[in-house]
């Protein structure tokens, strides 16, 4: 149950959740690759991290990007994928381009890291997904966002199955300070978490780290696999 001298890649590592997960990862002895779209601020994770771990920009939406990368790899034994994007659609107004990249980015973005990679990955090694606990408290004015993680819950269990002994888990987070919030709340950002911490039983939201960790434990015990894991400070109970 150790990090130590293997290879995780994270894709969508340039901020939150991927970032913090690198950091801990890195902090185990493990070799870290991480990808983003943005390569300012994959430049700025990769200083982050001391400079020591590799940064590839990349869309996770981007087959043809996902396949060069993992073929350029030797050998790997953890992947992490975080990403995914809030869409709102109250009653589905929007046009169906604008609702796309909801499912696009996290589901597609899933199945082309679990295909590419899965070759790759050594004995003992594990694929996890983010999705959140909409899939099980569905968002309003949210549902594709919603159905996209209800779809990836569903496709780590079969993978899990068809990919054995290879492992394969989904994180659940709940609220997390990340900046996946900033463009959504704008102004009343941190008034709006501030109101929906005080909701949950732990008095207040999440900290990417803390997701984070759990992420490692779903790398590192080799006897879990096929779960949706939620780490949401108890609002699932609220």
């Amino acid at each position: 149950m150790s990090l130590n001298n293997t290879t995780v890649v994270v894709l969508g590592g340039s901020s939150g959740i991927g970032l913090a997960t690198a950091q801990a990862a890195q902090a185990e002895g493990a070799r870290v690759i991480i990808t983003g779209r943005d390569a300012g601020r994959l430049e700025t994770a990769r200083v982050a991290l001391g400079g020591h771990a590799d940064a590839k920009v990349l869309d996770a939406a981007d087959e043809t990007g996902t396949r060069e990368l993992f073929a350029g790899l030797p050998a790997l034994d953890h992947v992490f994928i975080t990403a995914g994007t809030l869409v709102l659609d109250a009653k589905l107004a929007p046009d169906t381009s604008t609702l796309a990249p909801a499912m696009d980015m996290r589901v597609w973005g899933a199945l082309y890291a679990a295909k590419y990679a899965a070759p790759k990955i050594r004995p003992g090694g594990s694929i996890t997904f983010m999705s959140g606990t909409a899939s099980r408290r569905p968002l309003p004015g949210a549902s594709v966002a919603t159905a996209s993680c209800g779809a990836v819950d569903a496709f780590a269990r079969g993978l899990a199955l068809d990919l054995a002994p290879i492992r394969v888990n989904t994180i659940q987070p709940g609220y997390v300070d990340t900046p996946l919030f900033d463009g959504i709340f704008g102004a009343q950002r941190d008034e709006i978490l501030a109101a929906a911490g005080a909701k949950l039983p732990v008095g207040r939201i999440g900290r990417p780290d803390e997701i984070a960790q759990a992420v490692l434990f779903l790398m590192k015990n080799g006897y879990v696999t096929g779960i949706n894991l939620v780490v949401d400070g108890g609002g699932l109970l609220v």
